[in-house]
C-alpha cells in the first residue's frame, strides 16, 4: 500500500460512489475497483460494503482518518523540504469568504503567481464557521475572515481594522430628509444616526455570518428593529439589492470593493459609515500553531497584509 492507494482510497470514501471517485481521479472505474479490492486483500478488512449502496465500514471509517493523517504529514514534510531546498513546490490551501475573496484575491493572486509560480493556489469558499472548520480539520492552511476565531491553537495575524458601513439608496435619503439631504449626507459621512432609517427596508447577510452577529448586536444596542424584506447567503448579493434601490445594506467597508457597478437608470448609494466602537472588527489570516506553514504560505499573509 502507498501513498497513491491511501488518496484513490479517500477520493471514494468522499464520494461514496466508484464512478464518480474514478472521474474525478481520471482513471478508469475498473482501474479504481481494483485498487480497493487490492488494499482490502493486503490489509485483510472491508472497507466498503457495497450493498444496498456504497458505504465506510467501521475499519475503512479507521483508515479514513488514518489516512488523513499519513497524507497530511507527508505534505507538510514535503513544504518543509521544498523551504529548505528553496524549490517552492507544492499547494497553498487558503480558506475565505466569496465576498472578501472577491475584495482580496485580485490584488494579492498576480503577485503571488509571479513570485510562486511552481505553487498551485486552493481556494476553498465558505462562511466563518465553515472555515474554522476546514481550518481545524487540516484541510487548509490557513483562512482569512473576521476576529474572533473560534477555534483553540491558531496563530492569528492582523490585516486590517474594518468598519462597517450602511449602503443606502440615493432616493431613501433623499426621501427621508428632503432638502436637508445633502447637508445630512456631508454629515452622515462622518458616522450615521440609524435610527433615521428606521422606516426604511433593509437587505442582509443570513444569520450565522460573523458580519451579521455584529450587526445584530448593534441593533440591539440601539433597540433597533430593521424591516427586513430579505437575507442572503451572499454580500454582493445585498450590495446588488442596495444598487438597484431595493433596501439599505450593511457591510464592512472592504467589502465596498464588491459593488456592483450601478445600471444607467440607477440613481446610486450613499455611503455611511458606523461609529460606534461595537462595529468596528479586525480582518486577519490564521494558521494552526501545530502545523508548519510554508514560506510561501507566509508570503502570501505578507502580500495580503500591503494590499490592505
Amino acid at each position: 500500500m502507498n501513498f497513491l492507494h491511501l488518496r484513490y482510497f479517500l477520493m471514494v470514501a468522499e464520494e461514496l460512489n466508484i464512478t464518480r471517485a474514478a472521474e474525478r481521479l481520471y482513471i478508469s472505474q475498473q482501474s479504481l475497483s481494483n485498487h480497493i479490492s487490492n488494499m482490502e486483500r493486503e490489509l485483510d478488512v472491508k472497507l466498503f460494503t457495497r450493498s444496498p449502496k456504497l458505504s465506510l465500514t467501521y475499519a475503512g471509517d479507521l483508515l479514513v482518518q488514518t489516512a488523513t493523517q499519513i497524507l497530511d504529514l507527508y505534505n507538510q514534510y514535503m513544504t518543509k523540504v521544498g523551504d529548505i531546498n528553496r524549490h517552492y513546490l507544492g499547494v497553498l490551501r487558503v480558506g475565505i469568504s466569496h465576498t472578501c475573496g472577491l475584495a482580496l484575491l485580485p490584488a494579492v493572486l498576480p503577485q503571488f503567481r509571479t513570485e510562486f509560480p511552481m505553487v498551485e493556489f486552493a481556494l476553498y469558499e465558505g462562511n466563518s464557521t465553515q472555515l474554522e472548520d476546514e481550518l481545524s480539520h487540516g484541510r487548509v492552511d490557513l483562512i482569512i475572515c473576521f476576529q474572533p476565531i473560534m477555534v483553540a491553537g491558531v496563530t492569528t495575524v492582523p490585516l486590517t481594522e474594518q468598519r462597517l458601513v450602511m449602503v443606502v439608496p440615493k432616493p431613501f435619503t433623499d426621501q427621508r430628509f428632503g432638502i436637508h439631504a445633502d447637508e445630512v449626507r456631508l454629515q452622515y459621512a462622518q458616522g450615521a444616526d440609524i435610527s433615521a432609517f428606521q422606516q426604511f427596508p433593509f437587505v442582509l447577510i443570513k444569520r450565522g455570518n460573523r458580519t451579521r452577529n455584529i450587526v445584530d448586536q448593534y441593533f440591539s444596542r440601539y433597540y433597533f428593529k430593521p424591516q427586513l424584506i430579505l437575507e442572503t447567503e451572499n454580500t454582493v448579493t445585498t450590495l446588488a439589492m442596495a444598487q438597484a434601490g431595493m433596501g439599505i445594506t450593511i457591510c464592512p467597508e472592504l467589502f465596498l470593493r464588491a459593488i456592483p457597478n450601478a445600471p444607467e437608470d440607477s440613481a446610486g448609494v450613499d455611503l455611511f459609515p458606523l461609529t460606534d466602537p461595537s462595529t468596528f472588527s479586525k480582518l486577519v489570516a490564521g494558521y494552526r500553531r501545530d502545523r508548519y506553514l510554508s514560506h510561501f504560505g507566509e508570503r502570501f499573509i505578507a502580500m495580503a497584509q500591503e494590499a490592505m
